[in-house]
């Protein structure tokens, strides 16, 4: 019966956790978004781009392309790759065998064998999604600068197609070799706002596809070229100051959520030298291993969902 009890208040709290992320998840704004993206690239994903050009469908299958998403891994932006992939999966089969080890001593060989891939896998998905994470932030904070010399450059006289082409010669990287990119799709035939779209894709960054419905909207409706691009500069540096604002108030979070994960660890310690009889029930006896295996896997969903809520914050 204890058991019985401690397995239901643990699926309890874990439905109540996906409950709430998925309420979160659906009320998120920015469908229209995109949707409009997706409309401005899937024409030129496919296809017929221009006359006596056509483009083929990627060689990866689906389960390839859901493998490389489950693990946070972009083998299309391979600047983006502090430690080669090669070099990922030696730690993920590192941390499996370190996990496997201390579960097998704890839980068990069933527990051991069961989630110990599972914590090799988490790893690889961690250390690419901290890669694509650097990658996209670095980008992010040049867009402000990006979009300046582009409304310089259109402001000048210079046509759209031009201005892009000074940001891939005159901006430092990473933005330079993305936009090396875009002029690299501009010249097989894609158009201006579907090859933004493609870059919006490989980044994730929703200034990008701001740039990209607005430059399709405008060449659909005519007006100023460059006092659009303007105002919408304007939007974004304010985007990129608040981004910023917010990265430095969730450092009181991180703080926070540090301590919450540090503070039961320094109780054991004490309590081990106080009163090493209650410290022992948890190493000792199999019900107190199944015990601090629960609490152990609820700290670490606990941590990962307030790390999660903070970033989605910063984003929104």
């Amino acid at each position: 019966m204890p058991h019985a009890g401690l397995i239901l208040l643990a699926g309890l709290l874990l439905l109540s956790l996906l409950l709430g992320v998925l309420a979160l998840l659906r009320s998120g704004g920015g469908h229209d978004l995109r949707a409009r993206v997706q409309g401005l690239s899937r024409p030129a994903s496919a296809g017929t781009v221009a006359p006596g050009i056509r483009l083929s469908r990627p060689a990866e299958g689906r389960l390839r392309q859901r493998l490389f998403r489950a693990l946070n891994y972009h083998p299309d932006i391979p600047q983006e790759q502090v430690f080669a992939w090669p070099l990922v999966a030696l730690l993920g089969v590192v941390a499996t065998g370190v996990a496997g080890a201390w579960l097998d001593s704890v839980a068990g060989r069933a527990m051991a064998l069961a989630a110990a891939p599972l914590a090799g896998l988490l790893m690889a998905r961690w250390v690419f999604g901290w890669q694509h994470r650097r990658y996209c932030d670095a980008i992010f904070l040049q867009i402000p600068e990006s979009l300046g010399l582009m409304v310089r450059a259109i402001r000048a006289g210079l046509p759209l197609a031009e201005a892009i082409r000074n940001i891939s010669t005159e901006m430092p990287a990473p933005t330079r070799d993305e936009f090396a990119r875009v002029v690299g799709d501009m010249a097989i035939g894609r158009p201006v706002e579907a090859a933004l779209a493609r870059l919006h894709d490989r980044t994730g960054l929703t200034e990008y596809a701001f740039l990209a419905v607005t430059l399709g909207l405008q060449s659909q409706t005519g007006g100023s070229l460059a006092e659009t691009l303007e105002n919408l500069a304007e939007m974004v540096r304010k985007r990129v100051a608040m981004a910023k604002r917010a990265r430095a108030l969730a450092g009181e979070a991180k703080a926070q959520a540090g301590l919450l994960v540090v503070l039961p660890f320094l109780a054991a310690l004490g309590m081990s030298m106080i009163q090493p009889f209650y410290i022992q029930a948890f190493t000792q006896n199999p019900t107190g291993r199944q015990m601090a295996m629960v609490g152990f896997g609820l700290m670490l969903l606990g941590l990962l969902s307030i790390r999660w809520l903070i970033r989605q914050a910063g984003r929104d």
